[in-house]
């Protein structure tokens, strides 16, 4: 009988003994090493913890692992550079209930054979920012970048605000590639600061209503927050302190805050002595906030109030729902994160300062909704990240400014509150400079500004136009509206070629697919509108380029040569100007920014209305020393309601820009009163 592998078999006859044939392998393991990861907390005991882990290898994905309780993870890997990282909870910098975020990692591992790495807390550095003026954080960014051998990856951590204090490790100098790691801040005046307590310690919450400006309250020790805790207790008008468990049985947030606005307190603090910041929904079911102040405060603050209830004593806060300041800081370590005080304090001479306004050119009497960031950027980071901050136009503002080589910021401000966005480019301030900076300035007009990220360019035969149609009097401050969802403003963009229409959409863009290789003349025209009973100004526009264009390389994309147009009035921060007055008038024309093969731009021609469109007079215009520049003064008549522009400049090489933006400004009466609005 045949044998059979892996089988037991027998002979004809059983006195033969059996025998067994058995096939096996051996596959042998591709080249790996053992590399053992070891995390410890900032006391030293072993702590899981999030990896990351990335191959420097062109090709390679970064994948994440998970160090379990045991602190030790140990992972078999093919022979290569590692970078290794990890965001870890930690205890924070601020007492027992404090919680930080750690930032370690071992950015360059040569496993070359089997190795050993500990990403040890007990090295964290604190990281912060010391600034002159009394603030709290608003936002604060976590970022690292690590590049070699044609791989890179970075990570980044937008810090929620549970954290009260960030940390990073010191790291060895890398040899190979590139690794950088840096902290952005917002910083901005308290929303609610405590007298007696560190600026920022109390953290208003999401549900309540400040009280603004200053206040001064008797405090009430309201224990655990529940209705009995109340009960023969005179809490109105006062501010009541509670401590909440978190227990099952135990008020939530919601509670908290509608058993003390039942009592009729005015503010309230609470505390929950859990490591973070408590920061959670204490508004109503229906979404609603409350007519009371409140603010979460960590255990020690918490005992520092009650103590003062107990002894009768009131507590002083200050109420700023808008700041008046903002700090933009931005501090990076290139190379390693050093073994030293990795706290920011910049030198006045370090910062730029910003004197902001925000305009609002759609109501003399009603503040107008919006919001607000500057977003940070440098050759490395390229992507900023942040969230827009509220704002009630019109405001004024001074911003402080992280400068100097490699940092950039990118400003986008948002009106109506969302209806309107404009954007900045890249801006680079100088140390030390100080600057004025307007937002949402009439005169409102489309300008083709470098925060676009498309539009205006030809790649072999297609061509992309991208003509926001609300850009202000700020420096190259570029408006979109949002034409799709409200009902208050229009926009349609079209594109001809010699007089053909090859494209009209609704909206800022348009294009041209497989356009004729030879030279042509494109014109562009877009035309929006604004409801005059929402917005006031800029009811009406109508704005037109032309451009001569050939075929350009098809391997990237080349800027169009086109003009823009900007006017420079200076109104109040409604948008308006004073009639009967001589009012300077500036217009100015630059090519987009980035454009081979300019010309010479040549003269240019402006009219006015002084009734919204129906009559034109021609105003002369005098070239200033500086080139395309022009000035001229008009003679505001006393009883014109708004000011229409139309103004037109040409190169010598074929192209124009032609705009015509009715009520464009706004006319307040000799007495100070705004003019009528007609609808």
């Amino acid at each position: 009988m045949p044998s059979v592998p892996g089988r037991a078999g027998a002979g004809a006859r059983r006195t033969r003994p059996p025998w067994v044939r058995t096939a096996f392998g051996l596959v042998k393991e591709e080249e790996r090493y053992t590399l053992t990861v070891r995390v410890k907390d900032r006391d030293g005991a072993a702590t899981p913890a999030d990896l990351v882990v990335k191959a420097l290898t062109r090709g390679a994905d970064a994948h994440p692992a998970t160090v379990g309780p045991s602190g030790e993870l140990e992972l078999r890997l093919a022979p290569a550079t590692y970078a290794l990282s990890t965001f870890l909870d930690v205890r924070g910098a601020h007492g027992k209930d404090s919680l930080g975020l750690g930032f370690l990692a071992a950015p360059e591992v040569r496993l070359d054979r089997d190795r050993e790495v500990t990403l040890d807390a007990r090295e964290l550095r604190e990281i912060k920012a010391e600034v002159p003026r009394r603030s709290e954080t608003r936002q604060l960014l976590m970022e690292f970048d690590r590049t070699a051998n044609g791989s890179a990856y970075q990570g980044a951590v937008q810090v929620p605000v549970k954290y009260d204090s960030v940390f990073a490790a010191p790291t060895d100098k890398v040899r190979d590639g590139r690794f950088e790691y840096r902290t952005v801040w917002r910083l901005g005046k308290p929303l609610v600061d405590v007298e007696g307590l560190t600026a920022g310690a109390a953290l208003a919450q999401p549900g309540g209503t400040l009280i603004e400006g200053r206040s001064h309250l008797r405090l009430i020790d309201a224990g655990d927050g529940t209705p009995a805790a109340y009960e023969g207790r005179n809490v109105r008008g006062k501010a009541a302190v509670v401590r909440r468990t978190g227990a099952a049985d135990r008020p939530t947030p919601a509670q908290l805050a509608r058993t003390a606005q039942e009592a009729g307190a005015k503010a309230l603090y609470v505390t929950d002595g859990v490591p973070g910041r408590l920061n959670a929904w204490f508004g109503t079911d229906a979404n609603e906030d409350r007519p009371l102040q409140i603010a979460t405060v960590n255990a020690a603050d918490g005992a520092k109030l009650r103590a003062a209830a107990h002894a009768g004593r009131s507590v002083s806060s200050t109420g700023t729902t808008y700041t008046p300041y903002v700090y933009d800081l931005e501090d990076g370590h290139t190379g390693a994160v050093p073994p030293r005080d990795l706290t920011y304090a910049p030198p006045a001479r370090e910062l730029a300062v910003v004197d902001t306004s925000f305009h609002a050119p759609t109501s003399r009497t009603e503040p107008a909704p919006g919001g607000e960031f500057r977003y940070s950027l440098t050759d490395t980071f390229t992507v900023g990240l942040g969230f827009p901050e509220k704002v009630s136009y019109p405001a004024r503002r001074t911003d402080y400014v992280a400068a100097g080589e490699g940092r950039r910021w990118h400003e986008s401000l948002r009106y109506g509150p969302d209806a309107l966005e404009q954007r900045s480019g890249l801006v680079a301030h100088r140390p030390g400079e100080r600057v004025t900076l307007d937002w949402f300035r009439p005169v409102w007009h489309p300008w083709l500004g470098t925060g676009l990220s498309w539009g205006q360019r030809r790649s072999g035969n297609d061509l992309a136009f991208n003509v926001p149609g609300w850009g202000d009097s700020g420096p190259d401050h570029t408006g979109f509206g949002d034409v799709w969802n409200d009902d208050s403003m229009t926009q349609t963009t079209a594109v001809h070629a010699d007089g053909q229409l090859l494209d009209r959409r609704t909206g800022s863009g348009v294009h041209v697919w497989d356009a004729a290789p030879q030279e042509r003349t494109y014109k562009v025209e877009t035309d929006t509108t604004l409801d005059p009973a929402r917005w006031r100004l800029a009811t009406r526009a109508h704005s037109e380029w032309t451009v001569r264009s050939a075929r350009t390389p098809a391997d990237r994309k080349t800027f169009l040569p086109m003009l823009n147009l900007g006017f420079d009035v200076p109104t109040d921060p409604h948008g308006d100007v004073r009639g009967g007055r001589t009012l300077p008038v500036r217009v100015f024309a630059e090519y987009v920014r980035g454009a081979p093969d300019t010309g010479r731009i040549g003269s240019a021609a402006l009219e006015v209305s002084y009734d919204d469109g129906r009559t034109w007079r021609h105003a002369p215009l005098a070239r200033t020393a500086k080139s395309a520049f022009w000035r001229v003064e008009l003679k505001v008549p006393r009883g014109a309601e708004a000011i229409s522009f139309r103004a037109a400049v040409r190169d010598d090489r074929g192209g124009s820009v032609r705009q015509e933006i009715v009520r464009g400004v706004g006319v307040r009466r000799p007495d100070n009163s705004p003019a009528p609005i007609r609808v």
